[in-house]
């Protein structure tokens, strides 16, 4: 378990190179599907108008709405949304970069920056009408119509207007938070591949066309975008200051072609399964692993309504599922630990001659049938497990909400550090239990074991209480193995 703790502390490190998203250097082509007499020249890429009169012209006033579980601030001005919070987290969706720079979800962007800058920054007639909130726009021969129709999660957005041309909605950044090694950025579905995209690999604006069933901004926990059919996605490449450093953020537009659905919160399982919006979740590159393992948990959750059951019951049918391998490597440490003083008289013997040594060592492992591999090869083949479960339980927002006993959160650290302690002293205490023969050896594992108690205290702790049942089901086995399987 030690060895796989080791492997575990190498992904936390490398995480960030060895799962960074491709660069995406090509446009994705375009799709077949016909596309309307008027909209044959697609907008031109939209214009922010940053460093002009944008971030100067703030919503003064704004206009409050609750919608079942969300809270949402609209702005007459421009008819964009200024404020959207998930209130089950107090999770605003609109960021102090939008914020900062005045720039706010639906805004509208046609290519032409005197029209842009009528739509978005000039003032909306705002009606509530049953559930749906109705914004309206008109100057001269030029009117608009934002309807928004609010249903338990999610909005249907469409637009109506006599503009006769495409343009593109805005979705805003994405949200900030923690990302703990999670994707966070501009995210779309095209031609059935989901494509993420990171920052660092954008140059400028770059146009996504295609087949796109969905497009917008996400972070570990929060999605807020679009889905229908999509024709065409800019992504736009955009530097602030913030805390007195630069710092690059992206800005993502997607081009209207129909009603839409708009939708901005967590991303449960549950809602993004019903949408068929369920790729929204990272799965990472142990995709294949790591997908089966978060629906079994799912269904176990939604069956028992509790989180804690549902890692216990995973970690126990893993346990089960590699008991012959951990069969096979306790019974070999066994053997190991009979022959120990054997080992030793040898090590003695041929202390200035290690070929000597390692030549006889083999013998005696042939002897008594010890196979050096067989401690590591149950490990290793656990090791895309381990670290498809720890994918899982890092992007399962539903832990947000659910705690336990002390811990308020199953996604956030141990605020007092018992779950990390009572974990280090389960390594602990399974080293005493099947101690190595090498002295050495011991001492490492146990200095080991007070270093990745220091380790995990700042992991979330749905990740520490698996790490815990599972070293004291890893006992319990040991204790099965040879106090009743090979009593005699």
């Amino acid at each position: 378990m030690t060895l796989i703790a080791f492997f575990l502390l190498g992904y936390e490190i490398l995480s960030p190179y060895l799962f960074k998203p491709a660069p995406q250097e090509k446009v994705v082509q375009k799709t077949e599907k016909e596309v309307k007499p008027e909209e044959k020249t697609p907008p031109s890429t939209p214009q922010l108008m940053l460093g002009t009169r944008r971030e100067k012209l703030k919503p003064a006033e704004t206009l409050k709405y609750q919608l079942g579980d969300f809270s949402v601030e609209v702005s007459p001005v421009g008819g964009r949304i200024v404020s959207f919070v998930d209130r089950q987290f107090g999770f605003d969706l609109i960021t102090d970069a939008e914020r900062k720079l005045g720039v706010f979800p639906l805004e509208i962007y046609t290519g032409d920056p005197s029209l842009d800058y009528d739509l978005n920054f000039g003032n909306y007639r705002v009606e509530r009408e049953g559930d749906s909130l109705v914004m309206t726009y008109q100057k001269g021969d030029i009117k608009l119509v934002k309807r928004l129709l609010f249903r338990d999660y999610y909005i249907k957005l469409s637009v109506e207007s006599n503009l006769k041309r495409s343009f593109y909605i805005l979705v805003g950044t994405h949200p900030f938070e923690k990302s703990f090694y999670t994707h966070e950025g501009p995210v779309l579905k095209i031609n059935g591949e989901v494509l993420r995209i990171d920052v660092g690999d954008l140059k400028g604006k770059q146009l996504y066309e295609g087949r796109i069933e969905f497009a917008g901004e996400e972070s570990r926990y929060f999605f807020k975008g679009f889905k229908g059919n999509i024709e065409r996605v800019v992504v736009d490449k955009v530097s602030y200051r913030s805390d007195g450093e630069e710092k690059f953020i992206t800005f993502t537009y997607v081009g209207y072609s129909e009603p839409m659905t708009l939708y901005m919160g967590a991303k449960y399982y549950s809602r993004l399964r019903e949408m068929g919006l369920a790729d929204l979740l990272d799965w990472g590159m142990l995709k294949i692993i790591v997908k089966p393992l978060f629906i079994f948990m799912y269904w176990v959750y939604e069956h028992t309504g509790s989180w804690i059951l549902s890692i216990v019951i995973l970690t126990f049918l893993l346990r089960l599922i590699f008991f012959p391998l951990n069969y096979k490597s306790t019974t070999s440490m066994m053997k190991l630990q009979e022959a120990a003083p054997r080992l030793e008289k040898i090590r003695k013997k041929y202390k200035d001659d290690p070929a000597k040594m390692q030549e006889e060592m083999m013998k005696l492992y042939s002897e008594i049938g010890f196979n050096p591999m067989s401690g590591c090869l149950p490990i290793l083949v656990q090791i895309p497990v381990f670290f498809a479960l720890y994918k899982v339980l890092i992007i399962t927002v539903d832990l947000k909400l659910s705690g336990m006993l002390w811990i308020p959160s199953l996604a956030d650290k141990d605020p007092f550090y018992i779950l990390p302690v009572v974990m280090g002293l389960t390594m602990i205490l399974q080293q005493k239990l099947t101690p190595n023969p090498d002295p050495k050896q011991n001492l490492i594992m146990y200095i080991s074991a007070v270093a990745f108690t220091f380790l995990f205290a700042s992991f979330p702790s749905g990740l520490v209480l698996y790490w815990t049942v599972n070293n004291i089901l890893n006992i319990g086995q040991n204790y099965l193995i040879k106090n009743v399987i090979l009593k005699k």
